[in-house]
């Protein structure tokens, strides 16, 4: 059984992580199988919403340690790292379509990142996000230190992160982490519902709200005016908008294409 299952349904690109009896820990296979699936998505206007979600009791917990392995590869790491969860959070991030986590029960290290890479996260009942870094002597990686000082704050992260301190469900909710709370059995119905709500969006103004929300984060005011009135002039310009505004006018659901 392939460590990555990858299926299209409904416009929504579902990836599963398939190590359950290893908490889905990301192996080298894993790893290239969601860099290569998001990068050829990138592409494909068939792709309106991407789920990311994991068999087992665990949603992933971060790179495969071995630590004969791992002291050997030490000298290069950053190189592996820049190579590997870094590609993917980029892809992630800068896809021009909704991407939605599904957390079931424990996330650790590079775990905790492609999580929190998401648009939108839901999270069960049993979720729980280890920064255990500081605890075997590494640092943050994978974009987690950038997510969470600006989610929840630089104290909130430094406390967290130096002890080596975990979350769970109930705050991440809180602390604006996380979209939604299900019950255990409900959560993979619950994200694949959200995820085809999305997927029947108008797409390119989805991709373009997550454009102006990763631009307002590091841009000034009168920046962040420029930028969303070219957005606008894009989105005006779509079918998707010319079939909003109809059905609005005539008070029905409308039927977006994602063109």
């Amino acid at each position: 059984m392939p460590d990555l299952l990858i299926d299209m349904t409904d416009n929504v690109l579902v990836l599963t992580l398939n190590r359950p009896e290893k908490l889905n820990a990301l192996s080298p296979d894993m790893r290239t199988g969601l860099l290569n699936a998001l990068q050829e998505q990138t592409d494909d206007l068939s792709c309106r919403a991407v789920l990311i979600k994991a068999n087992g009791r665990g949603f992933c917990t971060g790179a495969d340690v071995q630590p004969d392995q791992i002291l050997q590869r030490r000298k290069h790491i950053g190189d592996e790292v820049e190579a590997g969860i870094n590609r993917i959070i980029r892809l992630i991030t800068n896809l021009p379509v909704p991407v939605i986590a599904a957390v079931n029960g424990p996330a650790a290290g590079a775990g905790v990142s492609l999580a929190l890479a998401a648009d939108l996260m839901l999270v069960n009942r049993d979720a729980r996000f280890h920064l255990s870094f500081a605890r075997i002597g590494a640092v943050m990686d994978g974009g987690s230190s950038w997510f969470l000082t600006r989610t929840i704050g630089a104290r909130r992260t430094a406390s967290l992160a130096l002890s080596g301190g975990n979350f769970n469900a109930e705050q991440a909710l809180d602390w604006g982490l996380a979209h939604q709370v299900v019950e255990n059995d409900e959560l993979s119905d619950t994200a694949t519902a959200l995820a085809e709500e999305l997927a029947a969006g108008p797409t390119t103004a989805l991709g373009l709200i997550k454009r102006e929300i990763a631009q307002a984060q590091t841009q000034d005011l009168d920046t962040t005016l420029t930028f969303e009135a070219r957005c606008q002039q894009t989105a005006f310009n779509t079918d998707d908008f010319a079939e909003g505004i109809g059905a609005h006018h005539q008070k029905r659901k409308p039927a977006f294409s994602g063109q």
